[in-house]
């Protein structure tokens, strides 16, 4: 049988890596997979001497096939990231017409923010006036606008004509100005202090003078800050005596445009991340990781379901991204330090105390600590363990000291705790562990007997060591806070739902808030209770009338009632509503009028939503109590027909 004979037509390339080449040109296809350079050519290289030359080109042509495949590797899966925030696009689209076009990003002239008319306001007070919402003019600085009415016998404009039009155009580009400026400005005054009330930041780390450096250099969250600001400022005076009813259509119209300019400028962003890679450009990766949760808040904020998990699995990918890259220490032990001090001015030299952190690195801790919160109240919801679990000892507790001996003197003090979620969102971080810790637990329960490998012993095992943590850190807080003074009693039952809306904004005595917020303490403890009622669920099934589940029940709606005011609810969602799905048929009023209260604050955020779940939920007591063993909490969650971030 003839053979075929042996081709000497392949690159050059292959021949030293002694591989099988297909000899396609210019580029062949081994060449072009491993994105390597690839040489033909009738005479050999100089490289190719059979000698030292050659080796060492084979060597470094090792390396760099190493090198490159972990460069496809991290494009590979932020292609993954891509993927989610086209899909977004689309869902964004199908919701409005009114989105902006995507070319409008490429014709912005000002480095700050894309100017826009009237039509595409970043206000929603100011009306439209276009008959084409989906096609806005876009007029910088320097561009003339169209006069409503031509002057059919003139073809040239007169000095007079271009005077005026002039004068018009800079007049329209200086209300643009004004109006995103006041849009800004709203956001960083009232919005953003009401989404994170527990957040204020000390006189030493230059207060929030990050955010407003990240807002000018960082447009898709310019964006969804200025859809925010549109947004309350649409509510509330849609709620104030003087409102006007085309303020809605209005809000909703900017809304859209303004979500869909961020969600434009984030995939401009995030394909130049997956273009250029995490690893050299962490400060980039840092701004859009930034972005995309901040496009979460501002869509659990105006109570927009659905994209949530999108949007949440894109910030965690990035985020593993970022610590695989540039938080490992030469000893192996991940370290959130290392990458602040990437961050930082000056590389690499620790941040001295009672200096503020650099804007990139103060994005990165928010951010950071935001997105930790979100992934393990999620991972409740979805049933599964939190993405980010991976991260919580090092960036939320201490080592056990016989790691921390392991390790070299140098890197000790940077191996500790760097996120503290108390200044963020109001949560001391062993609630938080807790709480993932027993979502972890949850799905190993359900995955054991899938398998048919359950184990009663070890369930209850893991679950004593979680609930021992629990209970002794809520008896040092319960101490603490009979040390030094308990919150007021509560006048939520009242209070009339007639309350205006404007004193809830009103910035007495430097405070956008009219009204005493309660303490991170008294925050905490609630939060831990209801984890300790998460707990039960999970150890001993849904059964609303076991005695351990009806004592931190009552336990915890003692503690709501407690609050100084209806508004503390919105920092209380997740607790409100595991408490109120194991309530009896008794105790549903408490959890009715605690919404009430709110009166029209409970717009605002996801404490509507917990409501409608416990209204799904007490609706089918009969139905559960016939079947506990198909339900959870993650199926209380479900309830509404999707899985329900409540934050």
């Amino acid at each position: 049988m003839a053979t075929k004979p042996r081709s000497f037509g392949g690159c050059w390339t292959c021949r030293l890596r002694r591989k099988k080449c297909d000899e396609t040109r210019p580029i062949c296809g081994a060449c072009s997979t491993l994105e390597i350079e690839c040489q033909y050519g009738d005479e050999k290289p100089e490289w190719m001497d059979g000698g030292e030359r050659q080796k060492r080109r084979a060597e470094w042509l090792k390396a760099e096939v190493k090198r490159r495949a972990a460069h496809r590797r991290e494009r590979r899966q932020l292609h993954g990231l891509e993927v989610r925030l086209e899909s977004l696009d689309a869902s964004l689209t199908d919701e409005s017409d009114s989105t902006v076009p995507r070319d409008l990003i490429n014709t912005t002239a000002r480095p700050v923010a894309p100017s826009m008319d009237a039509s595409s306001s970043s206000s929603p007070y100011i009306k439209t006036e276009s008959s084409s919402a989906s096609s806005p003019s876009v007029r910088t600085p320097h561009s003339r606008s169209a006069t409503p009415h031509t002057d059919s016998c003139s073809s040239v404009p007169t000095p007079e004509d271009l005077s005026d039009s002039h004068a018009e155009s800079s007049l329209e580009a200086a209300f643009s100005l004004e109006i995103e400026a006041h849009s800004i400005m709203l956001y960083l005054d009232y919005v953003f202090p009401f989404l994170f009330p527990f957040y204020k930041p000390p006189f030493f780390d230059a207060g929030r003078g990050w955010l407003l450096v990240l807002l000018t250099k960082n447009k898709a969250l310019f964006h969804s800050a200025v859809s925010l600001s549109g947004y309350f400022y649409g509510i509330i005076l849609s709620h104030t005596s003087q409102g006007h009813q085309h303020c809605t259509k209005n809000t909703h119209e900017a809304l859209h445009k303004q979500q869909g300019l961020a969600l434009q400028w984030l995939q401009r962003e995030m394909q130049d991340i997956i273009t250029r890679g995490v690893k050299s450009n962490l400060v980039e990766a840092n701004r859009v990781m930034a972005s995309i949760v901040q496009l979460l808040t501002s869509e659990v904020a105006i109570g927009t379901p659905g994209n949530w998990k999108m949007h949440l699995g894109a910030a965690t990918e990035l985020f593993n991204e970022i610590m695989k890259h540039h938080a490992v220490t030469p000893s192996g032990f991940p370290c959130f330090m290392s990458v602040l001090l990437r961050l930082g001015t000056r590389p690499f030299e620790w941040t001295p105390k009672n200096r503020p952190w650099g804007s990139d690195q103060a994005t990165l801790r928010f951010f950071t600590a935001q997105l930790l919160f979100y992934d393990t109240i999620a991972s409740t919801a979805l049933g599964q363990p939190p993405r980010l679990q991976q991260w919580h000892q090092p960036l939320l507790e201490e080592l056990p000291d016989e790691i921390k001996q392991l390790l070299p003197g140098n890197e000790r003090e940077t191996i500790s705790p760097h996120i503290n979620l108390e200044e963020f969102a109001g949560v001391q971080n062993w609630v938080i562990l807790c709480i993932g810790q027993i979502a972890s637990l949850d799905a190993w329960k359900k995955e054991m007997k899938r398998a048919g490998s359950f184990s009663v012993p070890q369930l209850f095992s893991r679950a004593s060591t979680i609930e021992q943590r629990l209970r002794t850190c809520l008896e040092s807080l319960s101490d603490c806070q009979a040390v030094n003074g308990s919150c007021p009693a509560s006048s939520i039952n009242g209070c009339s739902q007639s309350q205006p809306f404007l004193p809830y904004f009103a910035s007495d005595a430097g405070s956008p808030f009219s009204r005493t917020l309660h303490t991170s303490v008294l925050n905490t403890r609630i939060w831990a209770q209801a984890a300790l009622t998460y707990l039960s669920v999970v150890l001993s099934g849904f059964q609303p009338s076991s005695p351990e589940i009806c004592e931190s029940v009552s336990a915890t709606i003692e503690m709501l009632l407690s609050l100084p005011n209806p508004e503390c609810l919105r920092t209380l969602v997740w607790p409100f509503t595991v408490t109120g799905c194991l309530a009896s048929p008794e105790q549903e009023h408490v959890f009715r009028n605690l919404v009430s209260a709110m009166g029209p604050l409970s717009v605002l955020g996801t404490v509507r939503e917990g409501l409608a779940i416990l209204e799904k939920v007490w609706a089918r007591r009969r139905e559960i109590e016939q079947a506990p063993d198909g339900w959870d909490l993650a199926a209380c969650l479900g309830t509404l027909g999707q899985p329900a971030l409540l934050i």
